[in-house]
């Protein structure tokens, strides 16, 4: 043994001889650090043998990994083995047992140790120790009594380990790396050369790890693949991390290399990791298939549901309104009887069209809940309106109720609300055949900004067996199997009512016994709204009074049939009215004169809806930049309505629409006094103003208010208060640095400012919804917003003076 330490210290004093001449390879530095672990570890395992005193000689037979001596107040005087990973010593003072060896579970150990002192006899114990690095290694500890020394007993503690040892450890961990799957690791010093390789991956090419000892990267690759590993080994020498994906024959890569450093912060060498992602970029490219293929179906169903919106709503307009325009006419019984068989199946066949396209938007996640304010009462009564005819038709006693502690306004979405009622009081009404029909709204819970409501529509019908009413919500579903053919539908009225119900967050039950009625429950939640909402309310007009005689209409539209109906409507009200039969047209006649109102069909050839109202809308010179403006189209998605409002329209009328809703809608638009006598026509100047000028004029309201000065001073006194209110909106997102809202503020804020003729801070407006929005160019916004801000003060002054008295 002597010998054989000899001659290894003076292999080790040789390769030390040629470092200080710095005349060493790298071969050399690994055989130096083979063999001074060599050495240590037979040294530490000689002292293990060694006998400690002379009362322990026995234990030269007893070869232990680890021993430590220590008193009563376990204090330790004496440690040693090939374990220092396990230890956690300290360079200065005493050294306690549980400081120097984590041991778990302390109880155990000191039960041990006083039991040893009390009987004298040997203790044994298995264990865990964790080691510095965190490793939980399990142990058998061994105690034995030593001599005393200065009156105390001493105690030598030895340790084994199970199963691992640090060199086991060792091993396990080149083990690992030897054997990683679809993974490479390559440790490689600053001369591009390899000290270490580890993984499986480079077997697929005929490579083992033992390959790539002591070769360069130039020597252990082709030069078709070095050339791609290059740039990244090279970043990791300069001292930075690279990563990327190469491709090698067949097979995608993904390579890290970042920087080994020494002591001194310098780099040293390299590591790369290279792992196989083929499989990984085979899953990508099928799911961005799987994603390009859905966004086309996606995108084909919404022109197939527009292509058929239009293609099937257009002839029901024409049907319907001349039914209608029919039905005002002198006919016999039998003609009114084949009036009304019309207007039933047209009306039938257009509620199974609505149902089918909104069942179509539902699937396609294409419905979106607003969240604006609105009057309940009004929703209710316009149901209420909507069936009082048809429930006396049926003699029925139509009710419709509402709880008094239900606030005026809420904030929702009052269009989807109405179609769940609708559809439940349609349901009621055609179901039921004596008897009553009631809706009642009750206010369920109360808290600060919210309230619950509860819908309840009861009817005395014929009712739903219990085996159906599980069923009922489902696609395609009826009521009832032996329903008479003039009840039936195409069962998705209650379908679409649980989907829409869902999206606002509600709940939708029912109960019903067969021949007892049926009474359905929809729970849904509100929010309440602040002082400053206000609930957009329509008003509702008589054709008697024929508020529109005289009013200069334009109707555009390509289909024959719906001009001639516009053309006998528009006689009716004996209006001053101009048809255009495509876009092209419809543009000439509004740069040749002014119209109360323009109503333009969206699909017209040569010119679309849309591109006519852009071009007036973009022109100040043109007498219509601020006429009101209505969409006649039959799409009914809400993406299409949403565009129409962003090209400049100021509503839209779908197809098929009846004389008394067209009316309703221009009337609202043109905000005519309902039902009083048509006040003193007034011709005010019309001035035309160029895009720069900014004069804040009142000429498009004061036409639009037919002299009425009080509306018009109404409506100024809400455009002092959103001006005020706008200044307020923006300060605050300047001062939130909330760009994003302050775009949206800013695009809301443009249609008021632009009817009151004020050009230039229109453009300011738009430049802010631009950089805010689009350019997000947000360090110029805080010099724009206060410009802005500054001239919405002179805006609210000018406001003010221009009130009428009267």
């Amino acid at each position: 043994m002597k010998k054989k330490l000899e001659k290894q210290i003076e292999e080790i004093a040789g390769i030390i001889s040629q470092l200080d001449h710095q005349d060493i390879d790298v071969e050399s530095l690994m055989e130096l650090d083979d063999l001074l672990e060599l050495l240590s570890n037979k040294i530490k395992s000689t002292k293990l043998g060694y006998p400690l005193t002379r009362e322990s000689q026995n234990l030269d037979s007893v070869r232990h990994e680890a021993i430590f001596i220590f008193d009563r107040s376990y204090t330790v005087f004496r440690y040693t083995g090939i374990f220092d990973h396990l230890f956690y010593p300290t360079r200065s003072g005493s050294l306690q047992l549980f400081d120097l060896l984590k041991v778990e579970r302390q109880e155990v150990f000191k039960e041990k140790v006083d039991r040893l002192l009390s009987s004298k006899e040997n203790q044994e114990f298995e264990t865990i120790i964790n080691s510095a690095q965190g490793i939980p290694l399990a142990a058998n500890i061994s105690l034995e009594l030593l001599a005393e020394a200065g009156g105390d007993e001493l105690i030598m503690g030895g340790v084994n380990f199970s199963n691992t040892t640090m060199t086991d450890i060792k091993n396990y961990q080149q083990i690992v790396i030897e054997n990683l799957p679809d993974i490479d690791v390559y440790l490689f010093d600053s001369d591009y050369r390899y000290v270490l390789a580890g993984g499986r991956e480079k077997e697929r090419f005929g490579l083992t790890n033992s390959y790539f000892a002591g070769k360069t990267l130039f020597e252990a690759f082709d030069e078709k693949i070095h050339k791609r590993l290059f740039p990244f080994y090279h970043k990791a020498l300069s001292g930075e991390m690279g990563d990327g994906e190469i491709r090698i024959e067949d097979q995608v890569y993904y390579i890290w290399a970042t920087p080994v450093r020494n002591f001194n912060g310098q780099v040293v060498g390299g590591t790369a990791i290279v792992q196989n992602v083929t499989k990984d970029k085979e899953v990508e490219m099928r799911l961005k298939k799987a994603k390009d293929d859905a966004q086309k179906a996606d995108q084909a169903k919404s022109v197939f549901l527009a292509n058929m919106s239009h293609e099937i709503r257009t002839p029901l307009n024409a049907i319907i309104g001349f039914a209608e325009q029919l039905g005002n006419t002198e006919l016999t019984k039998q003609q009114e009887d084949f009036i009304r068989f019309i207007s039933d199946s047209s009306e039938h066949l257009l509620s199974l069209v609505n149902e089918i396209l909104i069942l179509f938007k539902l699937g396609m996640g294409k419905v979106y809940i607003e969240k604006i304010p609105f009057n309940l009462t009004s929703e209710l009564n316009v149901i209420y309106n909507l069936f009082i005819i048809k429930a006396n038709e049926k003699k029925l006693r139509l009710s419709v109720q509402i709880d008094p502690q239900i606030p005026e306004t809420l904030i929702g979405d009052p269009f989807r609300l109405r179609q769940v009622m609708i559809n439940l009081m349609s349901n009621a009404l055609k179901y039921t055949d004596e008897g009553v029909v009631e809706l009642r709204c009750l206010l369920v819970e109360e808290e600060p900004g919210r309230v619950k409501l509860r819908f309840e529509v009861e009817d005395t019908g014929m009712g739903i067996s219990r085996d159906l009413q599980p069923v009922i919500f489902e696609e395609f579903t009826q009521s009832s199997a032996n329903l008479d053919k003039k009840r039936k539908g195409a069962g998705l009225g209650l379908t679409i009512c649980k989907k829409l119900i869902e999206l606002m967050n509600g709940q939708i039950q029912v109960s019903s016994e067969p021949g007892a009625g049926s009474l359905f429950s929809v729970t849904l939640p509100l929010q309440k709204a602040r002082k400053e909402d206000e609930a957009e309310r329509e008003s509702h007009y008589s054709l008697r009074d024929n508020q529109l005689e005289g009013k200069k209409i334009l109707f555009a539209d390509d289909d024959e049939y719906n001009l001639l109906l516009a053309e006998t409507v528009l006689s009716n009200w004996k209006a001053d009215y101009e048809l255009a039969r495509n876009g092209k047209e419809a543009a000439s006649l509004l740069r040749a004169s002014a119209y109360d109102i323009v109503l333009l069909d969206i699909h017209m050839p040569h010119k679309n809806g849309l591109e006519v109202v852009s071009e007036i809308r973009n022109d100040a010179r043109n007498p219509n930049f601020d006429t009101k403006a209505l969409a006649v189209t039959a799409n009914v998605l809400k993406s299409d309505i949403n565009l129409y409002m962003d090209h400049g329209f100021d509503g839209y009328v779908l197809k098929p629409f009846k004389e008394t809703e067209l009316y309703n809608k221009i009337c609202n638009i043109l905000q005519l006094t309902r039902n009083e006598a048509r006040p003193l026509q007034v011709n005010a100047p019309v001035d035309t103003l160029s895009p720069l000028e900014d004069r804040f004029s009142t000429d498009s309201l004061w036409q639009t208010s037919n002299g009425d000065e009080a509306f018009f001073n109404k409506m100024i006194d809400t455009f002092e208060k959103n001006s005020h209110r706008f200044a307020v909106g923006f300060e605050k997102d300047l001062n939130e640095q909330a760009w994003q809202r302050l775009g949206e503020s800013a695009h809301r804020a443009i249609p008021s400012f632009k009817f009151f003729g004020l050009n230039r801070l229109v453009k300011q407006l738009e430049e802010l919804e631009d950089l805010a929005l689009r350019e997000q160019a947000y360090q110029k916004l805080p010099d724009k917003t206060k410009e802005v801000i500054s001239k919405l003060q002179d805006v609210k002054q000018e406001a003010r003076k221009a009130r009428r008295k009267y």
